[in-house]
């Protein structure tokens, strides 16, 4: 039963919880020692940590990279700052912390304007790139500093006058690291680099076009996907009504879930072309509802397992896929290029080949599978 039970959890519900549980037992002690500071700081943790649950319940998923951020904040400021009272006897801690601190928020400044600028939400010159997330990064210095000073107002705290004492000291270490890390960022992009460190930005912008893309970007994204669904399946574009369900029994069906994968991996050894699914073979949308994936996030991260499982991890730059909302219905559309080595679709064992026909997709083997393989892979 046990087993059972631990089986369901994630690793990151786990360590959440244990990391709560700590918190209670930190307040507790902190109550009893009459340390109100610690009291403060460790309510606020335990608040954090439900965080991405309260965004989730707004349709806004931030992931288990949101987790891991508010793990280190908390371990960071509560734990090795106030709780372990490393403020009170090291006067040196604060001017370190502030200094990481910086760092990380030159970091995060730096993150969002280049995940910005890969959305094709920004378009600008390298320098000014850098100028502005050198602007954000230090402006998140000046808004924690406005926190800290508010905090000790109200409550009678006193993080400012511990470490530096003065504000303009700490808002010059938080300008001096975030100019570092522009610095840095502009060399890298001045060489032609790309974006690192965005991955989760990314990834959160595109699982909330709503909070991050204007109401006429998001008309004009449904716009486009109608206008391909119009065009009717061709050699290059084929519709699935559904990624893993039977639309007639409405019970999950691995037969459905191949039949995608046979698409896609007929893409990789022809031309390439465009798989949408959540439409009829009619052009009517039907969005994915009935495959009953608890969130955005979960229908991504399955699809992308099925691809690395059957198709293969080394295909997965040639894939790229994105979720659309159309008439208030979540649409999958899958863009294939074509491989420049055959690709095998791998089932129980099993290792087949499919290329494209027309609108159709077709299995070879034999010598007709040899011939096609000579012809278009060398």
């Amino acid at each position: 039963m046990l087993k059972k039970i631990l089986s369901r959890l994630s690793v990151g519900v786990i360590v959440t919880n244990a990391v709560r549980l700590v918190l209670i037992l930190g307040f507790i002690s902190s109550f009893y020692k009459g340390r109100e500071l610690a009291m403060a700081f460790t309510i606020m943790a335990f608040i954090a940590t439900f965080i991405p649950k309260i965004l989730s319940k707004f349709d806004i998923h931030t992931g288990a990279e949101m987790q891991v951020v508010i793990l280190l904040i908390i371990y960071g400021s509560l734990f090795l700052g106030e709780v372990r009272g490393f403020f009170a006897y090291l006067w040196w801690w604060d001017i370190l912390l502030k200094g990481v601190a910086g760092l990380a928020l030159g970091f995060i400044g730096l993150t969002v304007i280049l995940a910005l600028e890969e959305q094709e939400l920004l378009d600008a010159s390298p320098f000014m790139i850098i100028t502005l997330s050198f602007a954000l990064s230090f402006t998140l210095g000046a808004l924690l500093e406005v926190i800290e000073f508010s905090l000790d107002n109200w409550f009678g705290f006193a993080l400012q006058q511990i470490g530096t004492g003065i504000m303009a000291h700490d808002l010059i270490i938080d300008g001096v690291t975030a100019l570092v890390v522009s610095a840095g960022g502009y060399l890298y992009k001045k060489r032609g680099g790309g974006n690192p460190m965005s991955g989760f930005i990314v990834r959160l912008m595109k699982g909330n076009p709503k909070l991050f893309r204007s109401e006429k970007h998001l008309e004009s994204s449904s716009d486009k996907i109608k206008s391909i669904i119009q065009k009717g399946e061709s050699s290059k574009l084929e519709f699935k009504s559904s990624l893993r369900t039977n639309l007639y029994t409405n019970v999950l069906d691995k037969n459905i879930e191949f039949a995608v994968l046979k698409t896609l991996s007929a893409y990789l050894n022809t031309d390439g072309g465009i798989l949408i699914v959540g439409v009829s073979d009619k052009g009517e949308i039907l969005g994915l509802d009935k495959d009953a994936f608890p969130n955005s996030d979960k229908l991504k991260l399955h699809f992308n397992n099925i691809i690395k499982e059957h198709i293969g991890t080394q295909f997965m730059p040639f894939i790229n896929y994105e979720l659309f909302d159309v008439d208030g219905k979540n649409v999958l559309k899958v863009e294939c290029l074509p491989s420049a080595n055959r690709v095998f679709l791998k089932e129980n064992g099993q290792e087949e080949f499919y290329m494209r026909n027309g609108p159709s997709t077709m299995r070879l083997n034999g010598s007709a599978l040899v011939d096609y393989i000579s012809q278009r892979f060398n």
